[in-house]
């Protein structure tokens, strides 16, 4: 049980959004282990750094942008690959067994396609719905760069997905 005010603080912060955390973590590492993994790290640092937070409000972004980074350094730590099983993280339903592996295994074959900043970009647009402004400063990259980078990861998903 926290014992000070400024954690009880950061846990009522960290708290909600622990479970965006992992699944975005989940999202690069397609490993529920190395997500907790990541979920853990995420939590570390950002009780480590808490007292440095200017803006408390901006929480969430600055706990994203960590969960991101925590995400990235784990794979360039790891060689291996390992294959998406969750098919639920991406809102996909199938009417049955082998259309919703074809469906995940067509989500992830056009996915795959994209950079690390383009996957960065479309996740947190997409799927978490973040303002172009806060995905700039989750990323740390200037406004126009998350635009430019948001329009060319739509025009590759679009090929890739048949749709032009």
């Amino acid at each position: 049980m926290p014992d000070n005010a400024e954690e009880r603080r950061f846990l009522e912060l960290f708290e909600p959004v622990q479970e965006e955390i992992y699944r975005i973590a989940y999202i690069y590492l397609k490993n529920s282990d190395d997500s907790k993994d990541v979920l853990q790290e995420t939590a570390y640092r950002c009780f480590k750094s808490f007292k440095r937070l200017r803006q408390p409000e901006f929480f969430r972004t600055w706990a994203v942008r960590t969960a991101i980074n925590c995400s990235l350094d784990m794979l360039k730590r790891r060689s291996r690959t390992v294959s998406l099983n969750e098919s639920e993280l991406y809102g996909i339903s199938a009417s049955s067994p082998e259309s919703e592996t074809e469906d995940r295994m067509f989500l992830e074959k056009i996915m795959n396609s994209l950079n690390e900043r383009e996957k960065s970009v479309i996740l947190l647009r997409h799927l978490y719905g973040l303002e172009l402004k806060e995905i700039s400063k989750a990323l740390r990259l200037p406004l126009g760069t998350v635009k430019s980078t948001l329009y060319r990861a739509k025009n590759k998903l679009e090929k890739e997905s048949g749709l032009i």
